[in-house]
């Protein structure tokens, strides 16, 4: 049915010249829930739009000069000044695709901002391919493309005949699809951010971080054992939100009695498997996984800080930073408690304390935390983040009979919520549910924070991205999207491992997309590949 496009006069947005001007604009630090395709109207959209592109150009504001978006944080990875172009530039060609503007904006950047590199060692993208001679444009062109972008958005939706619903076969598809892009793209640069020296940032206004711990540590994290049932895995091809192609399909699965640990793992049980050794032991690492250790050099998860020079990854003229420095890098030090500054001296906001030059201490006071913006005491009682690689390397460590979970099985710890068209299956449409979801903190959370849903397990949306035993693959009646298909297919190659949960469930959530959970199988286990 059309819509009209008669609505309130929307709020000018200014030209922005410059990051200081970012960094200038009021922001609200919130997240809204995805929109229901079939009864939203343009001031909704519009409002979903400019959530969207205002979170990255806030993320993006952190940098305290106009210098460091030319930095790359990941020698893997292209320099930051890409991705803030990215974002803008698909939404011109994906728009031109579905033939709803025939126009571009900058043909040019349309082309330069298009494609981005797979993170693997053999696309070492910085090193190889560009050579660190790439002159980039100025950071107040690639300002005035996106708010060109912007502006073309807005007289889009003025002007363009809106019928409902939107389903991935009408044309303003392509618009929602760019809109889901920036939110993946606003979490992967959040990482970028966080392998950044954090002299070269500062956290926006209204950034909050989660409770260091809550009140009662989180205790001993007990297994829970899980009754055999069936899953249907798959998002229904008429759920009236965006997708992407991955989500569709249907799959039933009858899943075997197994146990389950109730947390995610945390900083403090994954201190452990570092105290002994586990970085070093190639016994308990995977051919690959081993490779990667080699090639990072790595001795504890990525995003802990010690004082020791270890290796943090970086290309270009970062290749040689460090920010397992904490005496270089140290400040006047601040604390985060309950989501704000607590200034006692210990513990760090852009910096660290300084190290007290003892040469034997205690390994739980060794380790700092690399928040996106800050160093901040280490917080044992969130999830760690690990990449698949450390994640299988400890499950080996815990014994033969420990493994991830499947993707099955994590639907059965979720409690088995049958897929279905009505929104509110998805806990993203529930604004008043307990959980880290929507951008709740602007990082993880204490593992204990929300209560246990029915099956005994917390955490199982929202906080963080679960690593599962799965292959990433299509499900049963997988179909290319046009609009975008290169999108999952060529990660359908048997190197890239699931995380859950699939894209719709959890838009914007949280930040780290590496985290594991504990499996211990009651019954012969089946792996089912997806």
């Amino acid at each position: 049915m059309p819509v009209s496009s008669k609505q309130a006069e929307p709020e000018v947005v200014e030209r922005p010249r410059s990051l200081q001007t970012l960094r200038e604009r009021k922001f609200e630090f919130r997240s809204l829930v995805p929109l229901d395709l079939r009864c939203c109207n343009r001031r909704q959209i519009r409002a979903y739009f400019e959530n969207t592109y205002d979170f990255n150009e806030h993320l993006f504001s952190g940098l305290t000069d106009e210098q460091y978006i030319y930095k790359c944080p990941d020698r893997l990875r292209l320099p930051l000044i890409f991705y803030f172009g990215h974002t803008a530039s698909l939404y011109v060609n994906k728009l031109v695709l579905a033939g709803l503007i025939d126009k571009r904006v900058n043909r040019h950047f349309e082309t330069l901002f298009e494609t981005g590199v797979d993170e693997m060692s053999w696309d070492d993208t910085e090193n190889y391919r560009l050579g660190g001679c790439f002159k980039w444009p100025s950071v107040t062109k690639v300002m005035e493309y996106r708010h060109a972008v912007r502006e073309m958005i807005y007289a889009f939706l003025d002007q363009e005949p809106l019928d409902l619903p939107i389903t991935s076969d009408h044309p303003w598809w392509s618009l929602f699809m760019g809109m889901e892009h920036e939110r993946i793209h606003f979490e992967t640069s959040s990482v970028l951010f966080r392998q950044l020296p954090v002299r070269f940032l500062k956290r926006p206004e209204n950034w909050k971080y989660a409770p260091l711990s809550m009140d009662e540590p989180a205790g001993p994290n007990e297994f829970v054992c899980v009754p055999s049932g069936k899953v249907t895995m798959g998002k229904p091809r008429k759920f009236p939100s965006y997708g992407w192609d991955n989500e569709y399909g249907n799959l039933d699965v009858d899943v075997p009695e197994f146990e389950a640990n109730k947390y995610l793992v945390t900083n403090r049980e994954f201190l452990e498997f570092v105290k002994e050794g586990g970085y070093q032991r190639q016994d308990l690492w995977t051919e690959e996984g081993w490779k990667w250790i080699k090639f990072r050099q790595a001795t504890h998860p990525t995003f802990w800080v010690c004082d020791e020079g270890c290796q943090s990854g970086c290309g270009g003229d970062l290749a040689s930073y460090s920010h397992c420095n904490l005496a270089r890098e140290g400040q006047n030090g601040t604390a985060v408690e309950n989501g704000t500054a607590v200034e006692n001296g210990t513990a760090v906001e852009n910096g660290a304390a300084e190290s007290n030059g003892a040469e034997e201490r205690n390994l739980e006071h060794k380790f700092k935390y690399r928040a996106i913006f800050d160093v901040l005491e280490m917080p044992w009682d969130w999830p760690v983040d690990v990449n698949y690689h450390e994640a299988k390397a400890f499950c080996t460590w815990k014994g033969p009979q420990y493994r991830l979970p499947t993707e099955a099985e994590h639907h059965r710890m979720r409690g088995n919520v049958p897929p279905s068209e009505d929104p509110q299956c998805d806990p993203v449409y529930d604004a008043d549910r307990l959980a880290n979801i929507n951008l709740k903190f602007g990082s993880s959370s204490p593992v204990n924070m929300y209560p246990a849903n029915s099956m005994g397990f917390h955490d199982t949306f929202g906080n963080v991205w679960e690593w599962c035993e799965d292959q990433f693959n299509g499900l049963p009646g997988f179909k290319t999207d046009y609009l975008y298909d290169d999108f999952s297919s060529p990660c359908f190659d048997g190197r890239h491992t699931m995380m859950t949960v699939r894209f719709h469930l959890q838009p914007l959530p949280h930040w780290l997309v590496r985290v594991l959970q504990l499996v211990n199988t009651v019954w012969p286990f089946i792996a089912i590949c997806m």
